[in-house]
């Protein structure tokens, strides 16, 4: 079913597991430990004498056998009730204890297939058995793999069945492993459907791979694909098919894998990937003649290509003593569009590639600074290009800032002018080589610069449209600084398909100094200081949903909106 294809996992993984996956282990178990009991490994009643043991219950409906390491709140994962539904059902308590063999009375409501008893081996592969019980629950279908589908190091455990939000149970294995790490293709197959994170999404950036019998493996929360694949692309067993992100409803890096045997239902994958564990092996497979990259190194550690900035240049001091015609606040710097080799983009997370501020270095005028992306979270290691917001928050003198590839000579076109008169912020592409682009400015300044897009064979391209004025509130009143005004789609002019939009905000009659929120509706905003003047404006691409677009100023201001183009999922 296709709902299950965007379960995710929302909580709680590490940001280095290589670092410390014992100290998850022993976490989880402690979890473990305060809501089930387990299973005793003996079939005898004496293992242990004080603890009650399951009495014998005549049952309305169906039954459950007790396998290995199933414990209370295990089964009722599986069987989709609450446990304390199976306890009653039971006439029993969390302190009663589960053997190998005992049978259980399920529930009204239970989800119920044909027979079937998990596999208790990561050493043996998946497999279903005749039973004598009249049901039970698939935990593992008829399915083997032939590659595991993490690069190590990574860690998993049964979460197979445990409740998510909206009443959704999870159907499927997370993979907790750092950003960036290689996504393997788990068998022989055709990439049949291709997920890409969008507001709301819940599996984020993903494929459907299917096999010749008609199985498919479902995978969700790619920080991005794999170069040159593409729906209907044909791909081998081992070849990497994406990188591991927190795209859609995820609260860390982490693989969402699912397993549809024949093209039906979800079956618990766990003891499949247990079968191939390779959360061990750092090693990338040989890969097929496609360009994918073959080094044997984590794709988040391969960036120290790129000489770093040297941290002995002095820094020049910002000129106190000259006086700086202001820029013109009329001034719009128009949006930078990408080179027509850049024209698809995944729209990701904002990811800080530069912030001098943490750095404690100003960029130096004329000074090229090299900036790498390769290792951001959600960023590709084979990536083209970047699209990035920049700001320049506290500039003290007028100046330009230039991104440029590195070694090559600044364009003469700036893609921010900045100043204390103005609102020095903008979005601009670059391509990047060597997973490094490059910076240069004509004044000392503190600058931040986020990824928010990279390029991509699939993704959203851009469609220029005649300037769409979706919001001027100068025919009536300003909007109320500390209040958030949302503007439809239907206003916007985006269609079903918009994953974005490129805009220009004009701030008009400011109260005073103050910032300015904006974002799609429900998300989190971009927020942009301005100073007092009587017309400032900047240009933003910016993701919307289904309910649009919201800003937000600080202070009393009439507010401009112009629409310039969309971004289209294509």
């Amino acid at each position: 079913m296709e709902q299950a294809q965007v379960q995710t996992k929302g909580g709680g993984a590490v940001a280095d597991i290589a670092a410390s996956p014992r100290r998850i282990v022993a976490l989880l178990l402690m979890v473990v430990a305060m809501v089930a009991v387990p299973v005793a490994v003996s079939g005898s009643a004496d293992a242990v004498p004080s603890t009650p043991r399951l009495k014998t219950v005549a049952c309305s409906g169906g039954t459950y056998t007790v396998v290995r390491n199933d414990s209370w709140s295990k089964i009722a994962g599986k069987l989709s009730v609450s446990m304390n539904a199976l306890l009653l059902a039971n006439s029993a308590t969390t302190a009663t204890w589960l053997y190998p063999g005992d049978v259980l009375c399920l529930p009204s409501g239970a989800q119920t297939t044909s027979s079937s008893t998990a596999a208790t081996s990561s050493s043996t592969t998946s497999s279903t058995t005749s039973s004598t019980t009249s049901t039970s629950v698939v935990s593992s279908g008829p399915v083997t793999i032939r590659q595991f589908p993490v690069q190590g190091l990574c860690w998993f455990t049964d979460t197979w069945g445990a409740p998510r939000s909206g009443g959704r149970r999870h159907q499927g294995v997370d993979i907790i492993a750092k950003s960036g790490k290689a996504v393997y293709a788990v068998d022989d197959g055709t990439l049949t459907k291709q997920y890409l994170d969008a507001p709301g999404s819940l599996a984020g950036n993903g494929w459907r791979l299917t096999r010749a019998d008609g199985t498919y493996f479902f995978y969700a929360h790619f920080s991005a694909f794999a170069t040159g694949l593409k729906v209907g692309s044909a791909v081998k067993a081992g070849q990497i098919i994406g990188y591991v992100g927190m795209t859609g409803n995820a609260g860390a890096p982490h693989l969402h894998f699912e397993v549809h045997p024949g093209g039906g239902a979800p079956v618990n994958p766990t003891s499949m990937v247990k079968v191939v564990d390779g959360c061990q092996t750092t090693t990338v497979p040989s890969q097929p003649a496609t360009g994918t990259p073959t080094s044997s190194t984590a794709a988040a550690t391969t960036t120290t290509t790129v000489k770093p900035v040297a941290t002995t240049t002095t820094v020049k001091p910002a000129v106190t003593t000259t006086t700086v015609k202001p820029v013109v606040t009329t001034t719009t710097v128009p949006a930078v569009p990408p080179a027509a080799s850049l024209s698809k983009w995944q729209f990701i997370a904002p990811v800080m590639a530069l912030n001098t501020f943490t750095v404690g270095r100003k960029l130096v005028a004329g000074q090229p600074t090299a900036v790498p992306v390769t290792g951001l979270s959600g960023v590709s290691p084979n990536t083209t290009g970047v699209m990035l917001r920049i700001v320049a928050p506290r500039a003290t003198t007028a100046g330009a800032l230039r991104v440029h590839a590195c070694g090559a000579t600044p364009p003469p076109g700036a893609v921010l002018q900045f100043g204390p008169t103005v609102i020095a912020a903008t979005v601009a592409s670059t391509a990047v080589t060597a997973g490094t682009f490059c910076v240069t400015s004509t004044a000392d300044v503190d600058v931040r610069m986020a990824v928010i897009a990279q390029t991509a064979t699939t993704g959203a391209a851009q469609q220029i449209i005649a300037p769409n004025r979706a919001l001027d509130t100068r025919t009536g009143t300003p909007v109320k600084g500390g209040t958030t005004v949302a503007v439809a789609p239907s206003k916007l002019g985006q269609g079903s398909t918009t994953q974005a939009l490129s805009v220009t905000v004009t701030i008009v009659a400011p109260k005073s100094a103050g910032s300015f929120g904006l974002g799609a509706c429900g998300g989190v905003p971009w927020v942009v200081a301005f100073p007092a003047g009587a017309t400032l404006s900047y240009t933003a691409v910016m993701r919307t949903n289904a309910a649009g677009v919201c800003l937000s100023p600080s202070v009393d201001a009439h507010v401009v909106l112009d629409v310039r183009a969309l971004w289209n999922a294509s």
